[in-house]
């Protein structure tokens, strides 16, 4: 896919940086934590663990590629789902952090001030 050069010139460092920040946050703390099954949960966060760097590997390969800089944008089928994954997460990071100040209606609506 090609996308405008100027996009990707624009969002590729707030992408990276946040890509980079979300990294350091532990995102692999099984929600059912269960003190009489220490297996289960311990399997269950090395396996996301696992998954977890995958999707990052993908995302990575992608934002380094030379071409993405030039508003190509190219992810083997076999990574697809991977970077949509490692994408979402860097999604979430972004609403999070950079646009907590925001409500969700202004954002899914557009209705905001940009000087906020």
């Amino acid at each position: 896919m090609q996308i405008d050069s100027r996009i990707t010139r624009a969002v590729a460092p707030l992408i990276t940086e946040c890509f980079s920040a979300s990294g350091k946050k532990n995102n692999t703390v099984y929600p059912y934590s269960d003190d009489n099954d220490s297996d289960l949960t311990d399997s269950w966060e090395i396996s996301l663990k696992e998954d977890f760097a995958k999707d990052r590997q993908s995302l990575a390969r992608l934002l380094n590629d030379p071409k993405f800089a030039h508003g190509y944008i190219e992810v083997e089928e076999s990574e697809a789902e991977l970077v949509l994954r490692a994408v979402t997460e860097v999604r979430l990071f972004i609403r999070d952090v950079k646009l907590d100040a925001f409500g969700d209606e202004e954002l899914e609506t557009g209705d905001f001030s940009f000087s906020r």
